[in-house]
């Protein structure tokens, strides 16, 4: 029997997928990056496996949750998965997020202070004004499927080099999560460039934690961030790309641990 669960909670927008473990203690929540899912945080909810219960949410787009319409807000994104959470009675909790998931716990943190105990950011798009304008207009939108299928080999190509090195069960799984994304991808990435998250990470109040990858996008943003806020931890990780979760899962585990179970303490 698989140690980690999978459920559907309702929401009035739709069904929220997730996986779980049981346990003991405040819950740790996860967020994942585009165009992954929920799926990326296994290595890390098993290497924590008895630590305390945790839930690893698909993104609305993502995954096997529903598929939102239009162009939704980073907004909308916080509603929906507040929404999931309250409808699975999780009262506080932490929040670890990477990539697209910071933007989305950030927001929710910022909602809801008295519930967020600590906030882990992998990989945050920490970007001034004109920096988050130049990632929307150099953007390149999800490929449209093809009669040739040209498009499954250049998506291919471009996964390929999201991973430090080819490893063949990661990039299968960034495939499958771009290929049944194509619009979430382009929803998700819109919503995001479009957060002032300097100014969101400004007014948050719970203790923040944020690391990334040494060759992650967004890896000099660190040095940024920890000038800016002398009272927020980080660390650098080892090379691993946008995969450190699934990469780097021992240190981040044991980065992350003391830092929650200190948390819970002020």
């Amino acid at each position: 029997m698989s140690q980690i669960k999978k459920s559907y909670v309702d929401i009035p927008s739709g069904q929220i997928h997730y996986r779980y473990i049981t346990g003991k203690g405040a819950p740790l929540l996860f967020f994942h990056r585009t165009p992954s899912s929920s799926i990326m945080f296994e290595n890390m909810m098993l290497a924590m496996k008895g630590d305390r219960p945790m839930y690893a949410f698909d993104t609305p787009g993502f995954g096997e949750s529903f598929n939102p319409e239009g162009m939704p807000s980073i907004k909308n994104y916080r509603n929906w998965l507040s929404e999931a959470i309250d409808a699975i009675g999780l009262e506080k909790f932490h929040i670890y997020a990477h990539h697209t998931g910071t933007h989305i716990a950030s927001e929710i943190a910022l909602k809801q202070p008295q519930r967020v105990l600590s906030l882990c950011l992998n990989g945050a798009a920490y970007l001034t004004t004109q920096e988050r304008q130049a990632f929307q207009d150099n953007f390149t939108a999800a490929l449209e499927p093809d009669e040739s299928g040209e498009y499954l080999l250049v998506t291919f190509s471009l996964i390929k080099t999201l991973f430090p090195k080819f490893d063949p069960e990661l990039v299968d799984l960034e495939l499958r999560g771009a290929l049944r994304s194509k619009q979430g991808r382009n929803q998700a990435f819109t919503a995001i460039w479009k957060q002032d998250f300097i100014d969101v990470l400004e007014k948050i109040s719970c203790p923040v934690f944020v690391m990334s990858a040494e060759d992650d996008f967004f890896v000099e943003k660190v040095e940024v961030i920890a000038k800016a806020h002398p009272e927020v931890s980080t660390a650098i990780l080892g090379r691993s790309r946008i995969a450190s979760p699934e990469l780097q899962t021992k240190k981040i585990v044991n980065l992350i641990k003391p830092f929650m179970k200190d948390s819970e303490k002020n």
